[in-house]
């Protein structure tokens, strides 16, 4: 049976960009901007309230979305915190504007990895024995704002080679939920031992594509502390410190190579 790689699914952040700020000051900074935003469209409310009730939201919706597999939005934190303010009908109309003032210094803040696209540029250079394209590519992300990951993807240059991109604030699950990556395979019309998972986080993009039966690479170019507590249970097929790695690698393994544990 041909077991040869046809598809590589990619995490975003932490696997093809990084994040070059501090995430708490960013966020907060997000925050006070958005709530500017309401007093120049004079909409009257408690700014420094506002800021609090919003970041708490974030904090802890982020433990809801885990606890749950289910996103839970930035405009939902957003709609919640002027509920709380009861805050004026007019402000209600604004969310969506105001949720991009809020993740633009996050935007700003995250990077591609220096050889993110050459890296990709290569994958896609690979022919396969037809002539056609070796490789689909594409990348699944769990973020609170779909918007946000399609604007990065376009700004740090990396649309051309990925499709589709998906999020879980578009799917509404977060990964590793099994369904985004059998929706993936269905897409692709690819087996799941066709389709490389590439990331950085072993809980969520190496558990939730081994789960289908795809092959996966962890990336360890960022630190993540969680990863040490899964990692005598959780067991990529290969680990690379550099997505520029990644083609030599695939290389190995259509050569009937094992990989680099």
């Amino acid at each position: 049976m041909d077991h040869a790689i046809r598809g590589i699914l990619f995490d975003l952040g932490g696997t093809l960009m990084t994040f070059t700020g501090d995430w708490d000051e960013v966020q907060r900074r997000g925050a006070v901007q958005m709530a500017a935003f309401f007093r120049q469209r004079r909409i009257a409310l408690d700014e420094e309230q506002l800021v609090h009730i919003f970041l708490a939201e974030r904090q802890a919706s982020f433990v809801r979305a885990i606890e749950t597999q289910r996103e839970v939005l930035g405009t939902e934190c957003l709609r919640t915190a002027l509920e709380q303010l009861s805050a004026p009908p007019a402000a209600f109309g604004l969310i969506s504007e105001a949720i991009r003032i809020y993740f633009a210094p996050e935007e700003a803040a995250w990077q591609a990895f220096p050889d993110a696209k050459d890296t990709l540029r290569r994958l896609a250079a690979v022919r396969a024995s037809d002539g056609k394209p070796a490789y689909r590519m594409g990348v699944l992300s769990n973020a609170t704002d779909d918007a946000v990951i399609q604007r990065l993807v376009n700004r740090l240059g990396l649309r051309p080679w990925l499709s589709p991109v998906w999020t879980s604030a578009a799917l509404g699950l977060r990964k590793p939920q099994r369904e985004l990556f059998e929706a993936l395979l269905a897409r692709w019309q690819l087996p799941p031992e066709s389709v490389v998972m590439v990331g950085d986080r072993l809980e969520i993009d190496i558990l939730g594509a081994q789960q289908v039966g795809m092959r996966t690479v962890l990336i360890t170019a960022d630190d993540v502390p969680s990863n040490q507590l899964y990692r005598d249970a959780i067991v990529p097929d290969a680990t690379i410190q550099r997505i520029g790695e990644l083609p030599a690698l695939l290389a190995a393994w259509s050569e009937g190579g094992q990989g680099i544990r």
